[in-house]
């Protein structure tokens, strides 16, 4: 990921925008079986300030790159080395795209990788928790109650709805309702699990 402070506007760039590579599958299967990565990425561009300027100095932009890649157990890549270099590949690639970030107008620019989030105790160098496969999406992650124990309630991004800010803290709650009741008393179907003692 990308973080970055623009030197000036791009008015024409939404709050989120999802830059897909012509290539799809064969992206996916660079990442999840060969460890490699995308030779033709897709993108999230994220620009925070689209909706509240106030999060950058006057005429100044925050900008956000998420480029999927495979995690430490299954790509060997030497990331202090390539980081760099593929974070200018990046912006090349949108610039092609016709969202034109040039090096040159990044004030600040700090890329975080598999290895900074392996540093920041992330098993595998993934902040994502379970794979990123269409079994381990949304619903079908694993769900927020343990099977076998009756007085465990998970939470995060590794259980149900997923990753990202809303579905952890939507997360949050179906398991403080499953502790505390509020989920019996809104939604009969869903029982109170014990706390223990």
């Amino acid at each position: 990921m990308l973080h970055a402070g623009l030197a000036r506007r791009h008015p024409g760039l939404a709050h989120h925008t999802i830059s897909f590579g012509a290539a799809w599958r064969r992206t996916f299967r660079e990442i999840l079986d060969e460890g490699r990565l995308m030779s033709d990425p897709s993108l999230l561009v994220t620009r925070p300030t689209a909706t509240d300027p106030t999060l950058a100095p006057s005429g100044s932009e925050l900008l956000y790159v998420l480029a999927p890649c495979p995690n430490l157990e299954r790509g060997r890549i030497d990331w202090a080395r390539i980081g760099p270099a593929y974070r200018d590949e990046l912006l090349t690639v949108l610039a092609a795209r016709g969202i034109d970030v040039q090096a040159d107008e990044l004030d600040v620019a700090r890329l975080v990788t598999p290895a900074d989030w392996a540093a920041s105790g992330h098993a595998a160098g993934t902040p994502f928790s379970a794979a990123h496969t269409v079994a381990q999406t949304g619903p079908f992650r694993p769900r927020n109650l343990v099977r076998g124990l009756d007085n465990a309630v998970l939470a995060g991004c590794g259980t149900t709805p997923g990753v990202g800010i809303p579905p952890v803290l939507i997360s949050g709650r179906l398991a403080a309702q499953r502790i505390t009741g509020a989920a019996h008393r809104r939604y009969p179907g869903v029982h109170r699990v014990p706390t223990g003692g």
